[in-house]
């Protein structure tokens, strides 16, 4: 995540920022065609919800965690591996309740094609304190698309 404004030892000692440096690394694997690091980072509570951005959408964990699924499967290893760069470009916490506001970019090999393919994507993700650590409750990604 490189924006944080907080040098790297100060990040270690927040939680929120322990948890966005393992929500990173999940999309990493998770371009890879791994969802189980990402899905370590969801809530699986009832009220949880996705609007994909591939455009689908699902409420409550069980149609959540087949819809991180669903989308890790379009994606597979190769010879290239896939990456995807986290820039936060707004987050906050009030209470028990945090957000980011993120573009995801990068390339990934999509199953079915040989070559890398862009992944650029609008991002804002909710986060509740739940126990000892931060977990998503909600994520709504879109494609990015240059502006006029």
């Amino acid at each position: 995540m490189s924006d944080l404004s907080k040098s790297d030892a100060e990040d270690l000692a927040d939680p929120f920022d322990q948890v966005l440096v393992r929500v990173e690394a999940a999309a990493q694997q998770f371009v890879q065609g791994d969802s189980t690091g990402i899905k370590e980072c969801w809530s699986h509570a009832d009220d949880v919800s996705i609007l994909g951005g591939g455009g689908g959408h699902a409420r409550g964990w069980e149609q959540v965690r087949q819809s991180l699924e669903g989308g890790a499967g379009l994606f597979r290893k190769g010879q290239v591996s896939g990456h995807v760069e986290v820039d936060i470009i707004a987050r906050g916490t009030s209470g028990d309740l945090s957000y980011t506001v993120a573009v995801e970019h990068g390339e990934a090999l999509m199953r079915g094609h040989d070559e890398p393919r862009p992944v650029m994507l609008r991002v804002t993700q909710i986060y509740r304190r739940e126990v000892d650590t931060w977990k998503i409750i909600h994520r709504h990604a879109d494609a990015l698309t240059a502006r006029a």
